[in-house]
């Protein structure tokens, strides 16, 4: 699964046009420093708005230490910048704390809290907390297990295109398997996650979920990855 350094290199944009952030917020200049790789500028300018409680300076602060970024990598130190704003409700430094929780990384591995974390983000729309929930739902980490919910949580991360969501979606529908409409959603996103993911393609069931289905049930499963393909076209969603 992700590790959180993933999490951080896909994330540097947010610092230019974050959820919450002003269109002239106080950290600007550190977002723009980080841009050009000059941390040390970054560090200089987000140090004191941190001290006095930015939230979105804590949560970069947090980003610099994970990834190592004009300091050394260290995990506990992020994991401490992070929980300054996730307590300050920043979004996305509560959906980093919860996969700090949720491997370990930075602080002892605790389940219950990482899915307290998450809650609120994937509350919010963030596919990655919804992917999250979904799988601790699904496994019975931090949560009582339930198919029924982690269905709803990766179903609304698979919508906005996570392809892991998509993977695990589909095994756990094919493992429920209650009706029809089972199969033919798994058999419709396992095909996605492989074709929009290399490593679900090499680890996907699809193969499996395929040799139960009629050929009525792979030409709605068809017709369903088309829908799809074509809602995400229009939305401007890409790989």
């Amino acid at each position: 699964m992700m590790k959180v350094s993933a999490f951080v290199v896909t994330c540097w944009m947010l610092v230019t046009v974050p959820v919450g952030w002003s269109s002239a917020a106080p950290t600007d200049k550190a977002a723009a420093a980080m841009q050009q790789g000059d941390f040390k500028t970054a560090l200089k300018e987000l140090d004191p708005l941190a001290a006095r409680g930015d939230p979105n300076a804590q949560f970069m602060l947090g980003m610099l230490h994970d990834a190592g970024k004009g300091v050394p990598q260290d995990p506990a130190r992020a994991a401490m910048w992070y929980r300054k704003a996730a307590e300050q409700k920043h979004l996305i430094a509560q959906m980093f704390l919860g996969v700090f929780y949720h491997s370990g990384q930075g602080v002892k591995q605790d389940y219950k809290e990482a899915a307290r974390w998450f809650r609120a983000p994937a509350d919010s729309g963030y596919d990655h907390a919804q992917f999250y929930l979904g799988w601790m739902y699904a496994s019975g980490q931090g949560v009582k297990k339930n198919e029924d919910v982690a269905i709803q949580w990766l179903s609304r991360a698979a919508a906005q295109k996570n392809t892991r969501a998509m993977g695990m979606l589909a095994t756990t529908q094919f493992s429920r398997h209650r009706d029809e409409q089972d199969l033919v959603d798994a058999y419709t996103w396992s095909h996605l996650a492989a074709e929009y993911d290399a490593i679900q393609a090499s680890t996907s069931a699809r193969g499996v979920i395929e040799q139960y289905c009629n050929e009525e049930q792979k030409k709605k499963g068809k017709k369903a990855m088309a829908d799809w393909k074509r809602k995400w076209a229009k939305e401007g969603k890409t790989n």
